[in-house]
């Protein structure tokens, strides 16, 4: 014959083996009249030492101050129930976090029945995950880059306030694959493409133009995206990323690539140049020592034009610092017997080079036998700008006086080489030079309307 315990019985089974909840019971005044064994480990105290006890010690002091049992039995009696999710206090001092629910006994003479069931761990992943979303939400709308949330479709869930400023594309308006409306048409496949490796790679990148509201120009920007948390229910995977302005820095790449490609431009005519100085001096040479010398001077105008260049970016170049750069290198500034006079003239990179030797040669035949050479020698350099047709040029004249010379070179130097063949080869200029009786003079006429291009050559 099975036994079959009566109600009274089962309830007791049930209320002794509920050993994860608390369960215990009030008289009208909050005095414990039960006290369940899962009470006794929820909270500590033992039966027999909280039997006939207020049970409003299990309220925390601020709470006790505020009168909260006793508002809990009111509303328990009034409404027929009363939750609580609060701080409870242990017989040790500790205090857990516990949900409650409070109810009147059939007989509300007889008091309240009350559960609690410690939800302590809950709720402190709940607090740490809230402290996460705050420190999320306060980095996300304070770095100047454009934060995102999104699932690993690209569907996009969040948008910070700086990606609504910089699109104009209000957060409904970007939710889904809204936010691809401000991405160039050109780049959507790829962005969208980006989105299908990530799911497989885990980490989502791509450099694609965003559309700035603010003056309509698409700006390129590197996006970055990785999942921070496990997949939803949904199975799609939670995804954060930042959208980072690159358009300045990728400008700067172009131009380095540009810069890289002048260089490399310029050092093989740079050493076309110096190999082609270097057979002219020898060819002019009579010793080892002779082509020494001159091609050690020629080399000097020719790095001297080119730390002129390097303060100017290889853009163009003033005439009047190239003149008094060679008649430095002689020690002829400030010597009194030389003027320089001219208005300002900017000169491509190319002309500059090729003028700086015609100077240097000019110089160094006016301290070998010009007018640097006698005491009563003078030099005076002048330019101006002359009009050739529809064509501008830099006409300079180089014009020495107190010099006796008495013959004309007998062969053609390597100076009298690079004003009259060379130049005129090279830069399309008109030259003229001239050893009169009373020294050199010397009238160049190079064009300068060359559209801001430095066409180089060797």
């Amino acid at each position: 014959m099975n036994f079959k315990p009566d109600s009274d019985e089962l309830l007791r089974i049930i209320f002794e083996s509920a050993t994860d909840l608390a369960i215990f019971s009030l008289d009208p005044d909050g005095l414990a009249t039960t006290w369940n064994p899962g009470a006794e480990r929820v909270i500590g105290y033992q039966e027999e030492e909280i039997l006939g006890r207020s049970a409003d010690v299990l309220f925390t002091p601020e709470d006790r101050a505020t009168g909260e049992a006793k508002r809990e039995r009111h509303q328990a009696l009034t409404e027929g129930r009363a939750e609580d999710d609060r701080w409870h206090v242990r017989k040790d001092g500790s205090r857990f976090w516990a949900s409650g629910l409070l109810m009147p006994l059939s007989d509300p003479k007889l008091g309240f029945v009350k559960v609690l069931r410690d939800r302590t761990l809950h709720h402190l992943s709940e607090l740490k995950l809230k402290e996460n979303e705050e420190r999320f939400r306060v980095l996300a709308t304070n770095i100047p880059q454009l934060v995102f949330r999104s699932r690993s479709d690209g569907h996009r869930t969040w948008g910070s306030p700086q990606w609504i400023e910089f699109t104009g594309l209000d957060l409904p308006a970007s939710l889904g694959l809204g936010w691809l409306d401000a991405v160039h048409p050109d780049d959507r496949q790829a962005t969208q493409d980006a989105w299908k490796a990530a799911q497989e790679n885990g980490e989502y990148y791509v450099e694609h133009r965003i559309k700035r509201i603010a003056d309509g120009e698409y700006r390129w920007h590197q996006t970055r995206a990785r999942p921070v948390e496990g997949d939803t229910a949904s199975g799609q995977s939670d995804w954060v990323g930042t959208m980072t302005d690159v358009h300045d820095m990728r400008g700067l790449q172009d131009r380095q690539q540009i810069l890289m490609a002048e260089l490399q431009h310029r050092t093989r005519n740079l050493l076309a140049v110096v190999q082609s100085i270097a057979k002219q001096t020898v060819r002019n040479s009579t010793s080892l020592q002779e082509f020494s010398t001159e091609f050690e001077g020629r080399l000097g105008a020719l790095s001297r034009v080119q730390a002129l260049l390097a303060r100017l970016e290889h853009k163009h170049i003033n005439l009047d610092d190239l003149v008094n750069a060679e008649l430095s290198a002689v020690g002829e500034i400030g010597s009194g017997r030389t003027t320089v006079d001219g208005p300002p003239i900017a000169l491509p990179a190319a002309s500059g080079q090729a003028l700086s030797l015609a100077l240097h040669e000019l110089a160094t035949n006016a301290v070998k036998y010009g007018a640097f050479s006698h005491a009563g020698g003078k030099l005076s350099v002048s330019w101006s700008i002359t009009e050739d047709g529809s064509q501008p040029h830099a006409t300079l004249v180089w014009k020495e006086s107190g010099v006796e010379l008495k013959t004309s070179p007998s062969r053609k130097g390597y100076g009298s080489v690079l004003i009259e063949r060379s130049l005129p080869y090279q830069l399309g200029a008109d030259t003229r030079l001239e050893f009169t009786p009373v020294g050199v003079l010397c009238t160049i006429s190079v064009p300068i309307d060359q559209g801001g291009e430095d066409n180089e050559s060797g």
